[in-house]
């Protein structure tokens, strides 16, 4: 039995060359003109494409997007030879119109898909590789990050290093009644947002403009405290990793230029955005080691209050559900209860004068002849 001739023509490259068809079993077969096989397809998946064509020729695929489509001068014959054949009748309800999700739908999936990502896999697996991280590999990258992380927080003209003689020795004598900051790399810098941040490597920093909202030292010890339970449990290794691999999904998905999206990491790294039970877990260190060092948590509680006031959206239930810290009110009670009353002076009125005055004493004995 001779084949039947149709031209193949090919929807990739767009080129188009004359075939012969037959059958093999259930399948026809699609064949060169020198006799070999160029193609085959399941007969009963084998339905017309909607027409008409300008040439005026039958044209059958196996779907309406197809690779490939046949164009036959006597479709008639196709049929008779299948049915001689023995073949299956084909559906021949045609082609459907090839579906395609809307591009906001494409986008919205994406987009669900980073979020998830950037929400649940990679805290993940910054909890799973932080303890991994070797001491000497976690003090060098929080020297890098301290470098870039002060040369964003400081203010223009300001003083990345507070080391005034009488400043820095009063937050020295401050942080010996901690024993667990001995090992911490304190620095002061001076900055308009009210902040502090622990890096790792021991690295503890915290604002002028945060102390100069502390009503006593008591306060400023507090939120030491709190940052040395951040590296206590190994918090900040975990945070780095996090915006680290953050910022490279970020870079993937929309690109980098000139290292905006490292300085936007480093940013959002340095505002304290641990999760809920971190920042819980870094009160309570704080809590119990002001408590070692008999030194009431009131003040720290006051420091929060005055925080609080000048940011009531901080301590509301949306802040609660979308936030990376407990609702302020819920801290402050914690930090009530505990309370507590402060042994001895931590610092004399003048040195805790100069410890407030820390970043502009500097500047005044640098201007002196």
């Amino acid at each position: 039995m001779t084949g039947i001739d149709a031209v193949y023509e090919d929807r990739r490259t767009g080129r188009s060359l004359p075939v012969r068809l037959s059958f093999d079993g259930q399948w026809l077969v699609v064949g060169r003109a020198d006799g070999r096989e160029l193609d085959r397809w399941e007969w009963k998946l084998v339905a017309p494409v909607p027409g008409p064509f300008a040439d005026g020729r039958m044209r059958v695929g196996l779907a309406a997007d197809a690779h490939a489509v046949l164009a036959l001068e006597d479709a008639d014959m196709l049929l008779n030879r299948a049915h001689a054949a023995g073949m299956a009748q084909p559906d021949h309800r045609g082609h459907g119109k090839r579906r395609e999700l809307p591009l906001f739908i494409w986008i919205g999936g994406a987009l669900a898909s980073v979020i998830v990502l950037v929400q649940f896999v990679i805290p993940a697996m910054a909890g799973i590789l932080a303890p991994l991280v070797p001491s000497s590999w976690q003090a060098r990258i929080g020297d890098q990050v301290q470098t870039i992380a002060t040369a964003l927080l400081t203010r223009k003209g300001g003083n990345p290093y507070c080391a005034a003689p009488a400043g820095r020795a009063a937050l020295v004598k401050l942080a010996a009644r901690l024993p667990e900051a001995g090992t911490a790399k304190l620095r002061i810098i001076d900055s308009e947002l009210p902040n502090a941040f622990a890096l790792p490597g021991g690295h503890v920093t915290v604002t002028n403009s945060l102390i100069d909202k502390a009503d006593g030292p008591d306060a400023v010890l507090g939120v030491i405290g709190h940052e040395m339970g951040h590296l206590h449990h190994g918090h900040s290794m975990e945070r780095v990793i996090r915006y680290g691999l953050t910022s490279a999904v970020i870079s993937m998905v929309v690109g980098d230029v000139g290292g905006g999206t490292l300085a936007v990491g480093v940013s959002q790294m340095v505002e304290s955005d641990f999760s809920q039970d971190q920042e819980r877990q870094a009160d309570s260190f704080a809590i119990q080691a002001l408590s070692d060092a008999r030194v009431s948590t009131l003040g720290l509680a006051r420091l929060f209050a005055t925080i609080r006031e000048e940011h009531p959206e901080a301590d509301g239930t949306l802040a609660e559900w979308i936030g990376s810290h407990p609702r302020l009110s819920e801290r402050i009670d914690t930090l009530e209860q505990a309370g507590g009353r402060t042994e001895g002076e931590l610092l004399s009125a003048q040195e805790w004068q100069a410890l407030k005055g820390i970043c502009q004493q500097e500047e005044k004995a640098a201007a002196k002849p």
